[in-house]
C-alpha cells in the first residue's frame, strides 16, 4: 500500500473525493506525528494505483508526499 500525506485536512478531503470520483479505492488513515506534523490524516491506496493518483492530484495542483506503508509502522 502507498500512503499519501497532505498539508491540511481540507486537502485530504479534496484529494479523497477526487480519487474516489476516479473510481480508485482509498482509505483515510491517521499519520503518526513522527512521520508528518502537518494535518495528521492521509490517504492509503493500492500500490498499483500510485501513479494514477499522483497524476490526478498533480493536475489538481495538490502537493503530496508519499511513502510505502510497509516501511513505517502506523
Amino acid at each position: 500500500m502507498k500512503v499519501f500525506i497532505f498539508e491540511s485536512t481540507r486537502t485530504v478531503i479534496k484529494a479523497e473525493q477526487a480519487v474516489r470520483d476516479a473510481d480508485i479505492f482509498c482509505t483515510v488513515i491517521p499519520v503518526p506525528r513522527s512521520i508528518s506534523p502537518q494535518c495528521g490524516m492521509a490517504l492509503e491506496v493500492d500500490d498499483g494505483q500510485e501513479q494514477t493518483v499522483i497524476d490526478l492530484l498533480t493536475k489538481m495542483a495538490i502537493i503530496i508526499n508519499s511513502f510505502d506503508r510497509d516501511s513505517v509502522k502506523l
